[in-house]
C-alpha cells in the first residue's frame, strides 16, 4: 500500500533530481512500518489458510465418527425370517441383535362398506356426515356426485379412511358406487350418513390383528399390522400363522462397520498429518501456536479412548495407534471381536450419548462449536487482528501520504529559489562574459 516515488517531482534547478532523490529516500524510509505490516498481514493470511485446511481435515474426521454411528443403526442390521409369507420386518435406529419369534393368530381385516343404491346427483338439500368406529365427522362438500363426495372425504379425513368410486354395473348400463375402507384394522363399520340415514352397506367386518410374541402366552390385538416388538423392530404382520410361531433372527452386518472403522482411521490420519506439518524445522504458518497443540491433544483423547467394559480399547476392534501418530485398521480383528463378542462391540461404541461415539463427538464439538470451538475461536482471533493491521496499514498510509505532500512542499519552495538564484547568475555571468570579451578586442 506504500505510495510509489518515481516521478514524484520535477523541479527547474539543476539539484531538481537530488530533491527527488531526497524525497524518495524520505518516503521509502517512511514506509518501512508499512512494509512491515504488510509482511505481518501476510502471515496472518497464511494462518488462515491453514486453519481453514484443518477446519477441513477435522470436519472429515467428523463425518468418519458420524458414520460409524451410522453403521450402527438400522441400516446396518438384516433379519432372517423362518417364514417370509407370515412376516416382514423393518430394522430402524435402535435395534439390538437377538432372536425373536411371534405367532399371529389373526392378522386382521380393515372394515368396507358399499352405497346401497346407485348413487345420484340431484339439488336437494344433503348433510353428509362420515361414521367411523361410532364417531361421526362432517363431511364439507359442494359437489354432491359420488366422485366429489369421494375426494372430499380422502381430503378431510384419509388418515382414517379411505373413498373411492366403483362401477358395478356395465359400461352400457353403470351403476356408480361409493365404497369405504377403513384404514385401521377393527370392526370400524365405515359409514355415509346423509340428514342422519345410512347410506352405505357394511360388506367386510373388520378385525384387529392378534398375535403372540416370543412364546408369552400373552395375547396382544393391534389396529395395525405393522408391530413395534423392541426398539427399531417392527413386524409387519402378513397372514396367520396360528400354532406355528414365525422365528426372526436379526444380526448386524461386520462390512459395513469396517468400512466406517477404515474411512475413520483415513480420517484421523489426515487430521494428524496436517497438524505434524505445523511443527518441526519446516513448520508450517501455524508453528508454534497453541491452536496446533490443543488439536493435538483431542485428536490424542479420542486414539487413546478406554472403556472399562469387555472391550477396552480401539485396539480391540482394529484400530491401532503407532508410534508415528498414524492409526491403522485391521478388518479381521474387527471380524474376529464382532464373532466373538459383538454386543461388547456395540457397548464400547455406543452412541452419541454414551461410549466411545459420545467422547469421539464431544471432542468433535469441541474443535466445531461455532460459539466455542478452537477452530472457530482461532480464526475469529486472526480475523481480528487482521483487521487491526488493514486500520494500522491504512493509517500510516495516510501519515506518508502527508509527510511525502509536505516534502514535496517544501523542497518545490526550494528548487524554485534556487532556479531564480541561477538565473541571476546566469545573466550576471553573461555580463561579465561580454565585459571580459570587449576589453580584449580594444587593447
Amino acid at each position: 500500500m506504500s505510495t510509489s516515488t518515481s516521478a514524484i517531482f520535477s523541479g527547474n534547478s539543476r539539484y531538481s533530481s537530488d530533491f527527488q532523490a531526497v524525497i524518495n529516500r524520505a518516503v521509502a524510509i517512511a514506509s518501512l512500518p508499512i512494509t512491515a505490516l504488510n509482511t505481518e498481514k501476510t502471515a496472518l493470511s497464511n494462518q488462515t489458510t491453514a486453519l481453514n485446511d484443518l477446519g477441513t481435515k477435522f470436519s472429515a474426521l467428523k463425518s468418519a465418527v458420524d458414520g460409524i454411528s451410522s453403521a450402527l443403526g438400522g441400516s446396518s442390521f438384516e433379519a432372517s425370517v423362518s417364514d417370509p409369507s407370515k412376516v416382514s420386518v423393518t430394522l430402524g435406529d435402535g435395534a439390538l441383535e437377538g432372536n425373536y419369534s411371534i405367532e399371529v393368530l389373526d392378522a386382521g381385516a380393515c372394515a368396507t362398506s358399499l352405497s346401497q343404491a346407485s348413487w345420484t346427483t340431484d339439488t336437494a338439500t344433503h348433510n353428509y356426515q362420515l361414521s367411523l368406529g361410532g364417531q361421526t365427522y362432517r363431511i364439507a362438500t359442494a359437489d354432491h356426485s359420488a366422485a366429489g363426495v369421494a375426494a372430499a372425504i380422502n381430503t378431510q379425513y384419509g388418515d382414517k379412511v379411505r373413498a373411492t368410486v366403483v362401477n358395478v354395473g356395465t359400461n352400457g348400463q353403470p351403476d356408480y358406487r361409493l365404497s369405504l375402507q377403513a384404514t385401521a384394522l377393527g370392526d370400524l363399520k365405515p359409514d355415509i350418513l346423509d340428514n342422519g340415514a345410512s347410506l352405505q352397506s357394511q360388506q367386510t367386518q373388520g378385525v384387529q390383528a392378534h398375535y403372540v410374541v416370543n412364546g408369552s402366552g400373552r395375547d396382544v390385538y393391534s389396529s395395525s399390522r405393522s408391530v413395534a416388538v423392541a426398539t427399531g423392530i417392527t413386524f409387519n404382520l402378513l397372514a396367520s400363522s396360528a400354532g406355528t410361531p414365525t422365528n426372526i433372527t436379526v444380526t448386524r452386518s461386520t462390512s459395513a462397520l469396517s468400512t466406517a472403522l477404515s474411512g475413520f482411521a483415513d480420517a484421523y490420519n489426515a487430521a494428524a498429518t496436517a497438524l505434524d506439518q505445523q511443527r518441526g524445522e519446516n513448520a508450517g504458518p501455524l508453528s508454534g501456536q497453541t491452536i496446533v497443540t490443543d488439536l493435538q491433544e483431542v485428536l490424542r483423547g479420542i486414539a487413546t479412548y478406554t472403556s472399562s467394559g469387555g472391550l477396552g480399547s480401539l485396539t480391540s476392534l482394529g484400530l491401532e495407534l503407532g508410534v508415528s501418530g498414524q492409526m491403522t485398521f485391521n478388518s479381521f480383528t474387527l471380524i474376529g471381536a464382532d464373532l466373538g463378542n459383538s454386543s461388547g462391540v456395540t457397548a464400547f461404541l455406543g452412541s452419541s450419548s454414551s461410549g466411545f461415539l459420545k467422547a469421539a463427538t464431544d471432542a468433535m464439538n469441541s474443535v466445531e462449536d461455532t460459539t466455542t470451538g478452537l477452530l472457530p475461536t482461532a480464526q475469529g482471533a486472526i480475523t481480528s487482528q487482521s483487521s487491526r493491521l488493514d486500520q494500522s496499514i491504512a493509517d500510516q498510509q495516510t501519515r506518508v501520504d502527508s509527510m511525502q505532500t509536505q516534502l514535496q512542499l517544501q523542497i518545490s519552495s526550494a528548487d524554485a529559489l534556487i532556479a531564480g538564484m541561477e538565473q541571476q547568475y546566469n545573466y550576471l555571468y553573461g555580463l561579465f562574459s561580454a565585459m571580459q570579451t570587449t576589453n580584449q578586442q580594444y587593447k
